[in-house]
């Protein structure tokens, strides 16, 4: 399995600028797998087709795993040197990660971020943290919504990045 210098160097040889922060989110959703109460294989292709709508250009989700509830795809946003990218990943089964294309980049000074966090309970001694992004680019319409699980105190760089990004509002 991959350390987390390992990741950021694979992320590193995507971007032109050293990385400030980076977070990894799957597209707004994910977490439930379906719309409320859905259960059958038509509710995970509903479910699936909204969670690719809703994260846009952000997303790297495959619509044919996403609608039936077992896309493995998160996206790392990464913010260096003052550009906000959007990096495709996949974690196997196994737990490797493997970092895919660049979907798309854009000026964070033309960024308008939304963000909220929900603390969601207590796990293994430390507050889990549900954080949710909406990120919208005015000039092109690009953006999407997207969400993380993370844990508080960890030192976990999705919960910075969320705090980063969402102070520049």
């Amino acid at each position: 399995m991959a350390t987390m210098e390992q990741i950021r160097a694979d992320l590193e040889a995507k971007v032109p600028a050293p990385i400030e922060h980076l977070g990894f989110f799957m597209t707004k959703g994910s977490f439930s797998k379906g719309p409320a109460g859905a259960t059958s294989d038509l509710g995970k292709m509903v479910g699936g087709f909204l969670r690719k709508k809703k994260g846009g250009d952000l997303t790297g989700a495959t619509t044919g795993k996403s609608v039936m509830g077992l896309d493995n795809h998160q996206t790392a946003l990464v913010l260096a040197g003052g550009t906000l990218y959007a990096i495709d990943s996949t974690t196997s089964m196994g737990g490797e990660m493997t970092i895919g294309e660049v979907l798309g980049s854009w000026p964070v000074d033309e960024l308008v971020v939304d963000g909220s966090r929900k603390n969601k309970g207590k796990a293994g001694g430390y507050e889990t943290v549900q954080i949710n992004l909406d990120i919208t680019h005015p000039p092109t319409g690009g953006g999407g919504e997207m969400e993380a699980m993370t844990y508080e105190g960890l030192g976990d760089p999705t919960l910075e990045f969320y705090e980063v990004i969402t102070a520049l509002g």
